[in-house]
């Protein structure tokens, strides 16, 4: 076999390690964060970021809610998890925080942060609600 298809066949075997799907959490054009493991604290990407969604909408329901309220807490040696007022917004186990290249807790810490700069701006538009994981603009019809 020459030395160029063994390294072919070398780099197809490494290519579903290399490459990893990765799934931004977003709300009303703000990124949150993105997920780059494709299963952490068994649930894949796509069903920890649905549950975000749900999450962050009873959140910033909450008309006390502040950035002040965003915490991280340790959750064992599976992780780390971003609470607000307690609740739960995102477990982060260590699948996710090798992937970033980070302890469980720095991430948690990092994205933490940025849910503080990142919620109220969401909190404070008129113009967009929290509805079925998703922010949609609210339809309001202008009087003539």
């Amino acid at each position: 076999m020459k030395p160029t298809a063994l390294l072919g066949l070398v780099a197809l075997a490494l290519l579903p390690q290399a490459v990893r799907a990765e799934t931004v959490v977003g709300l009303g054009g703000e990124t949150l964060f993105v997920f780059k493991a494709d299963k952490d604290l068994d649930k894949t990407a796509q069903e920890r970021s649905n549950d975000v969604y749900d999450r962050i909408r009873t959140i910033l329901n909450n008309p006390r809610f502040k950035a002040s309220d965003i915490q991280v807490k340790p959750l064992g040696d599976y992780g780390a998890k971003i609470v607000a007022n307690g609740q739960l917004i995102v477990p982060i186990g260590n699948a996710e925080a090798e992937a970033h290249g980070s302890t469980h807790m720095a991430l948690a810490e990092e994205w933490a942060k940025h849910l503080r700069e990142v919620m109220p701006k969401l909190r404070a538009r008129p113009d967009i609600f929290v509805q079925n994981n998703k922010y949609t603009k609210s339809m309001r019809r202008r009087s003539r």
